[in-house]
């Protein structure tokens, strides 16, 4: 159980600097393929089931965003919704990109976020991030793109999590090649 107490002070002095948390690429996983290991708010060691892999998504460009939003009942209970939304230019719509679209609807995902500043967030590891939405949109004139949009949502007890550099590492090693 948390220990719902502030332990430091929150000043702008300790958190000074440039912030760019812009969402840049995007890392899924099957939930039932992955385990994540957490200690002191801080994801420090990813595995994954033998044979399995984590898959990159390249979202389109200012597509991508995460949020992790406290939610509370009228009766007073809290938890949290995960929440991470992006966008694939899909080019020439085909059978392959079909099956993509009814992957994501469908599936079952621990998602990580790499943010522009370097940092990733782990989001969906206590309970599957699922698809609320994935939509195919076509253009409406030869300059606008055509994409799959995507959003996927998890309630769950906890926040969003950033990864040690043990994590990232093992992350970016089990990246399907």
């Amino acid at each position: 159980m948390a220990n719902c107490k502030l332990a430091q002070n929150i000043l702008k002095s300790d958190f000074c600097g440039y912030s760019l948390l812009k969402v840049t690429d995007i890392y899924l996983g099957n939930y039932a393929d992955v385990t994540a290991s957490v200690s002191g708010n801080e994801v420090t060691a990813i595995t994954l089931a033998t044979g399995t892999s984590m898959y990159h998504v390249e979202p389109s460009k200012d597509s991508a965003s995460f949020t992790d939003e406290l939610q509370v009942t009228d009766g007073g209970a809290k938890y949290r919704t995960h929440t991470l939304n992006f966008s694939i230019d899909s080019g020439n719509y085909n059978k392959d990109l079909a099956g993509v679209v009814d992957d994501l609807s469908l599936g079952r995902y621990v998602g990580i976020a790499k943010l522009a500043n370097g940092v990733y967030v782990m989001l969906g590891r206590v309970t599957p991030l699922e698809a609320t939405s994935a939509n195919v949109s076509g253009a409406a004139s030869a300059t606008d793109s055509t994409a799959i949009q995507v959003v996927m949502t998890s309630d769950t007890t906890e926040t969003v999590l950033p990864l040690s550099s043990d994590a990232i590492t093992a992350l970016l090693a089990a990246v399907k090649a």
